[in-house]
This record gives structure tokens, C-alpha cells and sequence, in this order.
């Protein structure tokens, strides 16, 4: 055996192989993403994929360069006239943005899982590198750079003197951005990765969104009774206190330090710049703790943990039980309005909705914007300044805002089956049943959304003309009508997995997103101007709800016909449909 493991000189004739580099890795991800874009474009639809990719490029051009040119011209301004102290306003709006824009967009480039390479012999070190520049590319980490970068130009122009402390300044608060943002990803994917702490989140996170806009609210009225009415003492205090924990956290000390340099005192600069220190290594530790439990092989899902005899006789007991009721329910004759395909898949559907947090929370915003904006005008109108016009069309504002809630729903409706998309062409129903249902969902949806805007826009708003409303729901089946059309053969030709746990993950395709964008502002614009017209020529809006019913129809036959071809696409693109949807 010896023999075979050496030749004649001694040496192993397969010698181990030497490790790799960093600088190899870093090469090979590079090489990995190239070969990711490339590959996708010869896959079904990627040329529209790509003409969305290439729109894209100057509108991600205008996000970068317009802040950032603001921010330049804002430090210069501030350095220039002695109000260093206000750089702080620049650096926490560069921070939300930062944060809370990236953390509501989708990562850019090809769908990659980095913890894939926690299978891979790659050390630590490398791992963690790879996790922190992974996404610098993308538009709120490009933005945030281009805005420091601006603000150390404009600096360095209003204070020569002060260029190379602003540079360093400017970088180590990037870094600490950079790492904060890391840390919320990785830690908000953990709290993701199981339903229940999923569903909890998003319901702390529904009760702040909602009940800081009331808040807001509450607080502009009591701080502000009047043109001329003092600010109140407890808003006086609240505004103290803000300012005061300003100057403890990473914008307030990077601003300090800089004010502290510029003023000469060099011992409180660099007392303010351990603090930005020691917030960038806090933010890295906690991201690598983090990483630490992936690259251990930490694996969180959500299958059901270990059940004792004793429970799962009981649960055996219980599921009999309820097969029996079934059966003597079943063995009643009675009347379905739908077949039991449709009313399982229906079921099927009702249920996943009710278990995904994200999208109960969407449904619920039109709802609520009708809400605080009524609040919002509440004021106006009471001082006799609102505009009617703003009350009167609410309703419909609503409805309009509705349909482009509904788009992940229209679009991409079987993102959240998953893998199991492969039981529709396995078992024995038509696929038109399964798209029926879906899209009797997004209709019941759809009618109880429209239901509660007008009743929160009458007791809260004005009541809109009865022919408004009519003509308002009427251009909503319409344009329902439409999207549902479009969309039912885009879920089957452009689909797209969906992954509660993840942050960053678009939920519908460029493509799709594009296409249903052009739909609605298509639908909305002849809306619009139908409405216009019946104003201008001074016609009642009778006229309008029955242009919409026309549409709606007609919409309605080109559905039917769409229906009925479904399956043919299906079975045509069975195979992209389940290679990408089994991905998730």
C-alpha cells in the first residue's frame, strides 16, 4: 500500500493540493456570478429580462447622482458659513436611506446564494470577506458611497485644510453603514427563517409602521394649535432630548469629530472618532457571530419538530376523526357553487395568504393610507382650505392604489407554492382550476379591499357621488379584469420563487413587473381621462360607469378565452416553471 501511495523518489504522486488564496476566491465568485448573467440569458424570456435590466441603468443612475450631487452642495453650504453641526442632518438622512431603502428593494445581479459556499473548503476569514462586499453594487450601498464621496468633495472645497480628516471620517462612517446593513440582513433572515417568529415580527413591525404615522400625527397637532401658537413643553423636551442622543451615535460623533477638528480641539476629535470606532467593530462582531453559526452549519426550517408516541396517537386519533366527518359530510347530497377542485385549491390558497405576514400587511395599507389621509386633511377641511376635489376622489385614489398592491398576487401567483408545484401535473385536476382559484382570491380581496376604502373614505372623508362610486368600481373590475388576463400567462411563463425568509428577494420578475406597470398606467390613465372628459364636457359620470361595465366585458371575454388556453401553457412551460420555482 505504501508503494502505491509513493513513487520511486518518495513523494506523493497526488499530493494534496495547496490552499487556496483569497484572491482565488474572490476570482472564482466573479467568475460564478459572469457565468450566472450569461447562462440566464438563454433561458425563455431573459431578452426581456435584459431590456428591463438596460431601462433600469439611468433611473439607478439618477438615484445615485441626484442625492449625491445634494449631499456635495448641502457640506459645502453647512462647512462654508460655520454650521458644521448640521452635517449631522445630511449624514441621518444618508443613513435611513441607506438602511430602510435597502432593506425594501431587491438585490441586484443574479439570484445567488452566498451560504452555499459554507459547503465548500473556504476558511473563515475568506467567508466573511466574501459576505461583506457581496452587494456593494447594489443601488442603496452605491448611493450611500456616492453622498459620502460627494460630501468629502464639497468639504474639501468649502475646508482645504480639513480634506483628509473629512476622507477618513467619511470612510469609517461608510464602513459602519456597510456593517449595520449586513447585520440587519443576516439577523432579519434568522428571525425570518421559522413561521412563528416570522409572523411575530411582522406584526410588531405592522403595529410600529401604522402606529408611527398616528403618532406623527398627534404629535404635529398638539405641537402645532395655531400659526402662532408656541410649540408645546413636552414636544420642546422630546426635540432636547433627540438632539442629545444625536451626538451619541454614529452620525452626531462623526459630525462631532469634524466640528471638533475644524475648531482645532484634536483631543475631542479623536475622542469622537473611537466612538465611530467602536460602533463599526460592535456592528462586524455581531454580523460575524452571524456568520459564525452559518459557516458551523446552522440550518433553520420549518418542519415540525419531533412528536412523542403519546401525541402522535393523539394527533392520529384527530386526523381520523376528521376523515370521517369528511366522508359523512361528502355522502350528503348538496349544492357547490364550485367544483371541489377549485373549492380545495381555494381552501389551499386562503390558507397560505392567512400564513404570510408580508402580504397581509401590504393588503392592509391601502386601507390604512385612506385612513391618515384623512387625518392629514382632516385640518384643511375643517379650516375651510381643503380642496374638494381631494375628498371626492379618494374612493377611486384608493381603488387605483389597490390594483398595484395586487400586482405579487397577479403576477406571480405561484411564487408561494414552491417546489410543490410539481403536484399540478401530477395529480389528476387542470391547471385552469388551479389559476381559477387563485383568481377568485385576488377577486374576493379585491372586493373586500374596495369596501373598506369607501367605507373609510365616506365616515372619514366626504361620501363621493353614487355615479362616481359606480363608475370607480366598474373601472376596478376592469382593470382587474386586465391584470388577471396578462397575468395568469405571465405566473406560467416568467415565474418566480418565493421566500418569506429571505430580506432582499424580488417577489415578481423584472419583465413582469414592468409589463404589469405599463398595464396599470394604461388602466389608469383612461380612467383618468374618461373622468376628465365627463367633466369637461360637464356629462354625468353615468356615462363613465358605463363606458367601464363596456370595457370590463369585453375584458372579461378576452379572460375567458385566456382561461381556457391555460393549460396548453402550462404543459408548454411545465419545465422552466418547475426548474424555477423547485429553486426556492
Amino acid at each position: 500500500m505504501a508503494g502505491l501511495a509513493q513513487n520511486s523518489t518518495g513523494s506523493s504522486p497526488h499530493p494534496i493540493a495547496a490552499p487556496v488564496s483569497s484572491g482565488q476566491h474572490f476570482q472564482t465568485i466573479a467568475w460564478l456570478r459572469w457565468r450566472l448573467f450569461v447562462n440566464a440569458l438563454r433561458g425563455k424570456g431573459a431578452v426581456g429580462e435584459l431590456v428591463v435590466r438596460i431601462l433600469s441603468y439611468p433611473l439607478l443612475a439618477v438615484i445615485v447622482i441626484g442625492p449625491s450631487i445634494g449631499a456635495g452642495i448641502f457640506s459645502y453650504l453647512l462647512v462654508s458659513q460655520n454650521e458644521d453641526a448640521y452635517l449631522a442632518i445630511v449624514l441621518w438622512v444618508i443613513f435611513f436611506l441607506w438602511q430602510f431603502i435597502g432593506i425594501s428593494t431587491s438585490a441586484t445581479g443574479p439570484n445567488f446564494d452566498i451560504a452555499s459556499l459554507t459547503r465548500f473548503p473556504i476558511r473563515y476569514r475568506d467567508y466573511l470577506l466574501i459576505r461583506i462586499s457581496f452587494g456593494l453594487m447594489d443601488p442603496p450601498t452605491l448611493a450611500g458611497i456616492g453622498c459620502l464621496i460627494a460630501m468629502t468633495i464639497g468639504i474639501s472645497i468649502a475646508a482645504p485644510a480639513m480634506a483628509p480628516w473629512a476622507a477618513l471620517l467619511m470612510f469609517l462612517f461608510a464602513a459602519c453603514n456597510v456593517f449595520f446593513s449586513r447585520m440587519i440582513y443576516s439577523w432579519l433572515e434568522r428571525w425570518l427563517a421559522q413561521r412563528r417568529t416570522r409572523e411575530l415580527f411582522t406584526a410588531l413591525l405592522l403595529i410600529f409602521s401604522l402606529g408611527i404615522q398616528f403618532v406623527g400625527q398627534l404629535a404635529g397637532r398638539l405641537g402645532h394649535r395655531g400659526h402662532h401658537s408656541p410649540v408645546s413643553p413636552w414636544m420642546d423636551k422630546l426635540t432636547h432630548a433627540l438632539v442629545t442622543i444625536n451626538w451619541y451615535l454614529p452620525p452626531g460623533l462623526a459630525t462631532a469629530s469634524f466640528q471638533n477638528m475644524h475648531r482645532g480641539l484634536t483631543p475631542l476629535a479623536m475622542a469622537s472618532l473611537s466612538g465611530l470606532l467602536l460602533y463599526t467593530a460592535a456592528f462586524l462582531f455581531i454580523f460575524q457571530m452571524r456568520l459564525k453559526a452559518e459557516y458551523h452549519g446552522e440550518n433553520l426550517s420549518e418542519a415540525p419538530a419531533a412528536l412523542s408516541a403519546k401525541t402522535l396517537a393523539k394527533d392520529r386519533k384527530q386526523r381520523a376523526a376528521e376523515i370521517a366527518a369528511a366522508r359523512t359530510a361528502d355522502a350528503r347530497p348538496r349544492r357547490q357553487f364550485l367544483s371541489s377542485t377549485v373549492s380545495a385549491c381555494l381552501t389551499k390558497e386562503v390558507r397560505y395568504l392567512m400564513r404570510s405576514g408580508p402580504k397581509l400587511y401590504a393588503l392592509i395599507m391601502p386601507v390604512f393610507m385612506i385612513v391618515l389621509i384623512s387625518v392629514r386633511t382632516a385640518g384643511l377641511r375643517q379650516a375651510g382650505v381643503g380642496s374638494s376635489d381631494l375628498h371626492t376622489f379618494m374612493f377611486s385614489s384608493g381603488c387605483a392604489y389597490t390594483q398595484m398592491i395586487l400586482v405579487g398576487l397577479i403576477y406571480n401567483s405561484l411564487g408561494a407554492d414552491g417546489p410543490g408545484v410539481q403536484f399540478y401535473f401530477m395529480a389528476p385536476l387542470r391547471f385552469r382550476d388551479v389559476i381559477l382559484a387563485k383568481n377568485l382570491l385576488t377577486g374576493i380581496i379585491l372586493a373586500i379591499e374596495v369596501t373598506l376604502i369607501y367605507l373609510a373614505s365616506a365616515f372619514l372623508g366626504a361620501k363621493a357621488p353614487l355615479a362616481l362610486v359606480v363608475a370607480t368600481i366598474a373601472w376596478s373590475l376592469f382593470a382587474f379584469l386586465l391584470n388577471i388576463s396578462i397575468g395568469n400567462v405571465r405566473s406560467l411563463i416568467s415565474p418566480k420563487g418565493y421566500e418569506a425568509g429571505k430580506v432582499r428577494r424580488q417577489n415578481v420578475s423584472g419583465l413582469n413587473s414592468l409589463i404589469s406597470l405599463g398595464v396599470i398606467l394604461v388602466a389608469s390613465s383612461l380612467g383618468a381621462a374618461i373622468i376628465v372628459a365627463c367633466r369637461f364636457f360637464d356629462i354625468s359620470y353615468w356615462m363613465a360607469a358605463i363606458a367601464f361595465f363596456i370595457l370590463a366585458a369585453v375584458v372579461a371575454g378576452v379572460y375567458l378565452i385566456s382561461l381556457q388556453n391555460i393549460d396548453r401553457v402550462a404543459a408548454e412551460h411545465m419545465e422552466s416553471l418547475t426548474l424555477e420555482l423547485c429553486k426556492s
